[in-house]
């Protein structure tokens, strides 16, 4: 897991519910406010790998975004953060 503009890569911790939850213990900075998928604040860009969503969203991120609120990587994954 790695988070490009922090400079920052780390293993993926074990029952850690979403990317978000794994940007604030690490300190990263990210916008987010509903943490369900809904409000698009946590929309971020996807640089590499594949994640999968815990919900899906009612409306998808724009093409190579995710949001980070309600995904988990499926593979190792590169955040634009």
């Amino acid at each position: 897991m790695s988070f490009a503009r922090s400079g920052l890569t780390v293993p993926w911790p074990t029952g850690c519910n979403s990317l978000l939850d794994l940007a604030e213990t690490c300190d990263v900075p990210a916008r987010w406010s509903c943490r369900t998928g809904v409000c698009h604040n946590c929309e971020t860009g996807l640089l590499s790998g594949e994640v999968h969503y815990s919900l899906d969203p009612i409306d998808p991120p724009a093409e190579g975004n995710v949001l980070i609120c309600s995904t988990q990587p499926r593979t190792a994954v590169t955040l634009d953060l």
